[in-house]
């Protein structure tokens, strides 16, 4: 539990302020901030720093494909009374002359009066794709923006696609490895449906709607395809209060497996790590997990050679 985590409270006092006083930031080196890796028992990412008791994070932890960015979003000013900063702003940190600055916020979103959220990295690293609110008293009216690296910065952000965005609500979720996006839309219907588009030759291709596997009886509140399509993690509930993640296998014929019940529950938003080697996830602030869990509970009788890239099923 969040407001539990008794061992860095220390921490989060010395570094409360820290987004207005950079200058008081401890000095951070190393991969994931220099956090101690966590094991099977899910730990709260970089708590006091990313993951603040009085802040309200909303996303996973999106570092880039080198590790030298994360990005994630937060409110720092939930608990105050101004409605003017109550804004979800997106939030970022690099590394300088090795060590990780202070968070600042995401320069491309510093004028917006809109909130943004959910970051996902290409998998170059070379556009950074976010959820864009277009009404910023409307939480359920969001298109799909992205935004370039231009040097050592970022361009200013622009719809991701006609074919994407449209007059409902789209849901950004995950880029895969050959840059194809997985993301939800709300057709006026009581549950999100999963949709594909891929890239071919820069440009996105006409949305399809994904099958069963995708879309099932249950809510699914977020969706993670792995980089190489093989798996897929799944945030999904009945009741809307809380969430369970189930993970199934590509198999050889293309199909998937049934779904299988993970040991974890979470809030939404996914994210891996570069490595794949931890799966960032919302929990009461921003959570990881070792993702060895992944391979354990693949059935054995999977065809590990096989791949193909039959997403209707």
């Amino acid at each position: 539990m969040k407001k539990a985590v008794s061992i860095f409270c220390l921490l989060a006092l010395t570094v409360t302020n820290l987004f207005s006083q950079p200058s008081d930031f401890p000095k951070l080196t190393g991969p994931y901030l220099g956090q101690k890796p966590p094991g099977k028992i899910p730990e709260l990412f970089a708590p006091g720093i990313i993951s603040v008791d009085d802040n309200f994070e909303h996303s996973a932890a999106a570092f880039s494909p080198d590790n030298s960015e994360v990005f994630w979003c937060t409110n720092i000013n939930w608990y105050t009374d101004k409605p003017g900063e109550r804004i979800l702003r997106l939030y970022y940190m690099k590394i300088v002359d090795g060590k990780w600055t202070a968070p600042q916020i995401a320069p491309f979103t510093k004028n917006l009066n809109v909130p943004v959220q959910r970051p996902v990295f290409s998998p170059d690293g070379s556009k950074l794709y976010i959820e864009y609110f277009r009404d910023p008293n409307n939480d359920s009216d969001t298109d799909i923006f992205v935004v370039e690296r231009i040097g050592e910065g970022w361009s200013e952000p622009v719809p991701v696609s006609p074919l994407i965005n449209s007059p409902a609500t789209e849901r950004l979720h995950c880029v895969t490895a050959d840059g194809s996006l997985y993301f939800t839309r709300n057709l006026m219907t009581r549950n999100e449906e999963i949709f594909i588009s891929r890239l071919v030759n820069g440009a996105f291709t006409e949305p399809e709607k994904l099958g069963e596997s995708y879309n099932s009886d249950a809510y699914e509140v977020v969706i993670l395809i792995a980089p190489d399509e093989k798996y897929m993690l799944i945030g999904q509930t009945k009741d809307r209060r809380s969430s369970e993640l189930n993970i199934c296998y590509k198999k050889a014929d293309g199909t998937w497996t049934d779904r299988i019940k993970t040991p974890y529950s979470c809030g939404g938003f996914l994210a891996l790590s570069p490595d794949g080697k931890y799966l960032f996830f919302l929990q009461e602030g921003i959570c990881w997990v070792n993702t060895s869990f992944i391979d354990e509970l693949k059935p054995q009788n999977l065809n590990k050679k096989g791949r193909h890239n039959n997403t209707n099923n």
